[in-house]
């Protein structure tokens, strides 16, 4: 990015873009490639850390655009900030370009200390000791049901069920509405993906069987965000 004036209130010249038209934003420690889009009709959103007992402060890619002097360092120097791509009436199946899988809504990534991921840390480590002695469903998932208000589900799925001690595994969370929702942190760097399992409260339940397509279509949208770079969103 070069600082300077713009005309009119567009600064959208003063922004690197690849071959393919997408601009090149710096978010704190990494940069995002993300496709221009119309301002009535916003699918990506930016968050970045603000004192504590406030609200983050949240702004989109138009305003960005417009008005870089005003946004673009507080991506840079926040303790975290943070990039969200989803889909809309208009374009279900398709975050910034990629196709995905049925009920995929969302995916994020967070760059800096996001220190509500490193405390889930801990919860899906016991999660994942008791899952070890229990049996997983057809599909490799090992569901455990927490029913305490508000009531939750998590999802764990070992990568090597021969070898679950020493394996990776998927943490997959899951509310009482239906909705799921996979996160990492690895080095200050978070990956989110979100998507609509079920409609829980008409007595659907959770749609196992889709979660590994929702997975990897999810983890397809991220990976077009952060150029040639790949993401494992297992646990150690």
């Amino acid at each position: 990015m070069v600082a300077g004036s713009c005309a009119e209130g567009h600064c959208y010249d003063q922004f690197r873009r690849l071959p393919d038209g997408r601009y090149l934003v710096q978010l704190k420690d990494v940069t995002v490639a993300l496709p221009e889009e119309d301002p009535k009709a916003t699918r990506i959103r930016f968050a970045v850390a603000t004192p504590p007992g406030t609200s983050p402060f949240t702004f989109t890619l138009p305003d960005l655009l417009r008005d870089p002097n005003r946004y673009a360092s507080r991506l840079k120097s926040s303790e975290w900030s943070s990039v969200w791509a989803g889909t809309s009436v208009a374009h279900p199946s398709d975050i910034l370009g990629t196709q995905v899988a049925r009920g995929v809504n969302q995916v994020a990534l967070v760059s800096g200390l996001d220190s509500n991921c490193e405390a889930w840390k801990r919860d899906w480590a016991r999660a994942r000791d008791a899952a070890i002695a229990e049996t997983s469903d057809q599909n490799g998932w090992i569901r455990q049901d927490h029913p305490r208000s508000p009531s939750w589900t998590g999802f764990i799925k070992f990568l090597d069920e021969h070898d679950r001690e020493n394996s990776r595994y998927y943490a997959l969370y899951c509310d009482f509405s239906g909705s799921c929702s996979l996160s990492t942190c690895h080095d200050h760097l978070t990956a989110a993906v979100h998507f609509l399992s079920s409609n829980k409260p008409r007595g659907e339940d959770f749609a196992v069987e889709r979660f590994d397509e929702q997975i990897a279509s999810g983890i397809k949208a991220l990976e077009s965000m952060l150029v040639d770079q790949s993401f494992d969103l297992t646990l150690p």
